[in-house]
């Protein structure tokens, strides 16, 4: 009998265990795989002349990139898009830019037309940003380099290194990827905490990236250039409380709440306010 009942618990305990296990792997393929999403909007539809090019990064990874001249200007803008989405998205957050910068945009590795095989939060995205880079280092763009990140993006341009970055915007930012994947699992309740366990060790086995370390916020701290934090207040993908966070560790850094904006609607609800700001911005820190 009590054999039996030993047996008895321990499928009670191993299957769900199991089940439970496998639905883990399930959500990282999803997040870590997303579907590939390629908008319709392109440069001309804002009246901008671009080149098609392809960016290579040092791990061999090819993207598929635009580069917007602008011939009155010795001053580039990196612009970084947000998950799961492609270079289109944001195009409307940031065409504007051009009428005062050279301005590439870019498929982060996994989404979009480029090459990759994971999205990495991030992690893995700082070197998608050191490509572009090279490109404009080698159409002499060695001063006056700047980044523009959303969502994700903006999250991946505050945790690039790289030194000839000399001012970043970023809207909508995440302080902490795995705080973020807290937020998005907290539906879950009692559950979510061991699910994200797993799904960090998915993502530490299968790609070789820690989520712990992915921490915009840590890195802020280190930050020396300029650093401008734009959210809304109504955001419910990705809480304002990211960027007050991110201010917190860069005391230097200004935070431009918009009022009543949601998750990519911050220049849709401050109008030519948004214009001004950025504008301002990247003129003034970038030399």
């Amino acid at each position: 009998m009590n054999n039996l009942a030993f047996k008895i618990g321990w499928r009670l305990v191993f299957y769900p265990a199991l089940a439970y296990t496998g639905l883990s792997l399930i959500l990282f393929w999803l997040y870590a795989r997303p579907n590939r999403y390629t908008g319709p909007g392109t440069p001309g539809d804002a009246g901008l002349k671009a080149e098609a090019i392809r960016l290579k990064t040092s791990d061999g990874i090819s993207l598929d990139a635009w580069f917007i001249p602008n011939n009155k200007s010795g001053r580039a803008i990196i612009v970084c898009h947000g998950y799961p989405m492609d270079k289109s998205d944001v195009l409307g957050l940031t065409d504007f830019l051009a009428r005062e910068f050279n301005l590439i945009y870019f498929d982060f590795r996994g989404t979009g037309r480029s090459g990759g095989f994971f999205s990495t939060g991030g992690a893995r995205e700082v070197r998608d940003i050191d490509a572009a880079v090279k490109f404009l280092e080698s159409r002499g763009f060695r001063n006056g380099v700047g980044a523009f990140g959303f969502s994700m993006g903006g999250a991946a341009v505050l945790l690039s290194e790289n030194p000839a970055i000399k001012a970043r915007v970023l809207d909508a930012p995440y302080a902490d990827l795995g705080g973020e994947l807290d937020y998005v699992f907290s539906p879950w309740g009692a559950w979510r905490k061991p699910l994200i366990a797993l799904m960090k060790a998915w993502s530490f086995i299968l790609m070789g990236v820690d989520i712990n370390g992915v921490s915009p916020e840590r890195r802020a701290a280190s930050l020396d250039t300029p650093l401008l934090l734009v959210h809304g207040d109504a955001d419910r993908q990705v809480p304002l409380a990211n960027s007050l966070r991110i201010k917190a560790s860069d005391p230097g850094a200004e935070l431009w709440v918009v009022k009543g904006a949601g998750h990519g609607e911050t220049r849709g609800r401050a109008g030519a306010e948004y214009e001004k700001r950025l504008l301002a911005f990247f003129r003034d820190n970038l030399k």
